[in-house]
C-alpha cells in the first residue's frame, strides 16, 4: 500500500503519504522492519522491468548519485559519508533499463545502495575488485541480467568512473556488451597508449547533435569530429586479477569538439566499446546510445530536487532511508516513463502499462475535458496507449498541450501526477462499487 501512495502522490514523505496519524506510524514502522529488504524491493521493481524489456536490445544505464542528509544530521543516525568525506548520507546506484531503438524508459533493473563506512585501505588499489565500492558497476549489471531472462541483446552504458578493467573482462558475454567513457590512458600492446592511438586515426567524419544543458552549461549545438580505431587494452598490473585476460580487444571511439566556446568546455568523448565498429555509421550509432545515459542523469534529479525530494525525509535510522531510497528509485523511474512515453515511443505501450483500468476510465473523463476545439488542441496519440495517458497527465500539470512548446518534463509530469490521483481518488470514493 505504501508504494502505491509513494505512486500516487509522487513524495516519499510521511506526512504527505498518510491520510492519519495511524497511517504514518504504520507506513514508518514498514521501512524501519528488518525483515523489509531493499534488495526484495528492487527484485520486484526488476521483474516487473523484465516483462517489459522482453524481446528488445536494451540499454542498461548505470550511475551513482548521493543522497545527502547533512542538514538534518541531528535527526538520522546510522549514515556513512558521502562525496566530501564530512557530510552524512548514502549513495544509490541503479541500472536503468532504457529501449535501444526509441529511448522509452523500460523500468528499474537493478540497484545497489550503501552507506559508506570508513576510509579507504591503504592497500586500496590492490585489492580485488568484489572488496572495492566500485564493484557495484559489475554487480548492478550482473543482478539486471539475471532478471531480464528474456532479453536477447543488453548494452551496459557507464560514465568515466566505470573504466575499470574488470568490467570490460567481466560483463560481456553471448548477449551483453558493455559502453563506457573512457578516462584513463591506458597501456596497450607495445609500447603504444589508448589517446595517442586514436589522435593519430584519420577523421572519418563528422557529426551534430544538440547537447543537453546541465548545471552551470547551458543547451547547445556541437559539430564533432568522429574518429574510430581497434585496440586492445593491456591489463593494468597494479591489482591485476589472474582470472581476467591479460589483454582485451575492444573498439574505441572518439567524438571532439570542432568549434568550442573554450578549451574548457570542449566536448571530447572516447568511448570504449564491445560493439563492431567498423564504418562512420557504427561510429555514430554508438554516440547515440551513449547520449542516452542522459535519462539517469534526470532520474536522479526527479528522486531529489525536482520532484520527489529524498533528502528532505523525516525517517532517522540509516537502514530505513535505504529501504525508502529503493522505493523512491522506483517512484522516479515511473515518472521517467511518463517523461520518455510522452512521444511516439509511448504508443508501442499500452496505458495500462502504468494505470489500472479505473484510472484509465478517469484518464478518459478527463482527455475529453482537456481537449480544445481545434485539432491542434486535442490528443494526437492512439487511445489507452501510454503516449495517451501522458499527454492528459502533463496537461494536469500545467503543460498547454501545443506541440510547438517545450515539451513536459519530470516536474511537470509529477505535478501532473499527483493532481490525476487526487482525481482518482475521487472518483473512486463516489464511485464505491
Amino acid at each position: 500500500m505504501v508504494l502505491e501512495r509513494m505512486l500516487a502522490r509522487v513524495s516519499t514523505g510521511m506526512r504527505r503519504l498518510a491520510d492519519t496519524r495511524a497511517e504514518k506510524v504504520a507506513f514508518t514502522r514498514l521501512f524501519r522492519n528488518r525483515h523489509v529488504s531493499k534488495q526484495e524491493i528492487i527484485r520486484t521493481a526488476a521483474a516487473r522491468t523484465a516483462e517489459a524489456a522482453a524481446g528488445r536490445h536494451v540499454l542498461l544505464i548505470e550511475d551513482s548519485s548521493e543522497i545527502n542528509y547533512e542538514a538534518k544530521r541531528l535527526r538520522k543516525r546510522g549514515l556513512g559519508r558521502v562525496g566530501n568525506g564530512k557530510d552524512v548520507g548514502l549513495f544509490v546506484h541503479p541500472a536503468l533499463a532504457v529501449d535501444a531503438a526509441d529511448g522509452s524508459v523500460l523500468g528499474l533493473a537493478g540497484a545497489t545502495i550503501w552507506r559508506r563506512q570508513g576510509r579507504k585501505a591503504d592497500d586500496y588499489q590492490a585489492l580485488p575488485i568484489e572488496a572495492k565500492e566500485s564493484y557495484k558497476w559489475i554487480a548492478a549489471a550482473q543482478a539486471a541480467r539475471q532478471a531480464m531472462t528474456d532479453t536477447p541483446l543488453a548494452t551496459v552504458i557507464g560514465d568515466r568512473e566505470a573504466d575499470i578493467y574488470e568490467v570490460f573482462a567481466r560483463l560481456p558475454d553471448e548477449r551483453t556488451h558493455v559502453l563506457i567513457r573512457a578516462v584513463r590512458d591506458r597501456a596497450l600492446g607495445g609500447r603504444e597508449r589508448l589517446f595517442g592511438a586514436i589522435a593519430k586515426t584519420p577523421e572519418a567524419g563528422r557529426i551534430a547533435f544538440e547537447l543537453q544543458a546541465r548545471p552551470g552549461r547551458p543547451a547547445r549545438s556541437v559539430e564533432l569530429a568522429v574518429r574510430f580505431v581497434a585496440v586492445s587494452l593491456r591489463q593494468p598490473r597494479l591489482g591485476a586479477d589472474s582470472r581476467d585476460p591479460r589483454e582485451l580487444p575492444l573498439n574505441m571511439v572518439e567524438v571532439r569538439e570542432i568549434a568550442p566556446p573554450s578549451p574548457k568546455e570542449a566536448v571530447i568523448w572516447r568511448l570504449l566499446t564491445t560493439h563492431s565498429v567498423e564504418t562512420l555509421a557504427d561510429a555514430c550509432r554508438i554516440v547515440d546510445l551513449y547520449r542516452a545515459r542522459w535519462t539517469v542523469e534526470q532520474l536522479f534529479r526527479t528522486m531529489k530536487s525536482q520532484a520527489i525530494d529524498l533528502e528532505e525525509s523525516l525517517i532517522a535510522d540509516g537502514e530505513a532511508l535505504e529501504r525508502l531510497a529503493a522505493a523512491a528509485l522506483i517512484v522516479a523511474t515511473r515518472v521517467m516513463q511518463l517523461v520518455h512515453g510522452r512521444g511516439p515511443a509511448g504508443q508501442a505501450f499500452k496505458a495500462a502499462r502504468l494505470f489500472s483500468s479505473i484510472e484509465i476510465t478517469v484518464l478518459e473523463a478527463l482527455v475529453a475535458r482537456l481537449e480544445g476545439k481545434t485539432q491542434k488542441q486535442k490528443n494526437p496519440h492512439p487511445g489507452h496507449t501510454l503516449a495517451w495517458a501522458a499527454w492528459c497527465i502533463a496537461r494536469l500539470g500545467g503543460w498547454n498541450g501545443y506541440a510547438r512548446e517545450r515539451p513536459p518534463g519530470p516536474v511537470t509530469f509529477s505535478n501532473g501526477l499527483k493532481r490525476f490521483h487526487a482525481i482518482a481518488e475521487g472518483f473512486a470514493l463516489a464511485n464505491p462499487n
